[in-house]
């Protein structure tokens, strides 16, 4: 498993097994054995959208999208056979501050 972001890699055990630029960026001063992936505490999942997060008193995630649900739904059932999604990678930026969306 490789994170696209930071590109570390780590075997299937969840050990972290590499580190881009190890010695130029970190000074090969990086304790591999403390920098395992960490459990997520709550999954749930909206449209087919899977969401996650490592905080256990976190709203549901039902509370968490509130009125953007509109949002979500006015895109992803747009036409009657769903949404197909083609091509590469698709990004989405936001403001997101930790706090929830605006209500409709």
């Amino acid at each position: 498993f490789a994170c696209r972001y930071h590109g570390w890699a780590y075997d299937i055990a969840g050990r972290l097994i590499n580190v881009p630029h190890e010695a130029d960026g970190y000074h090969d001063e990086i304790d591999k054995g403390e920098w395992g992936p960490i459990q997520v505490a709550q999954v749930q999942s909206y449209k087919g959208l899977i969401f996650g997060t490592w905080d256990p008193t976190a709203p549901s995630l039902d509370e968490y999208l509130g009125g953007f649900k509109w949002y979500l739904d006015s895109f992803w059932d747009r036409w009657p056979g769903g949404t197909e999604v083609i091509g590469g990678v698709h990004k989405w930026s936001s403001a997101a501050t930790g706090s929830p969306p605006p209500s409709t």
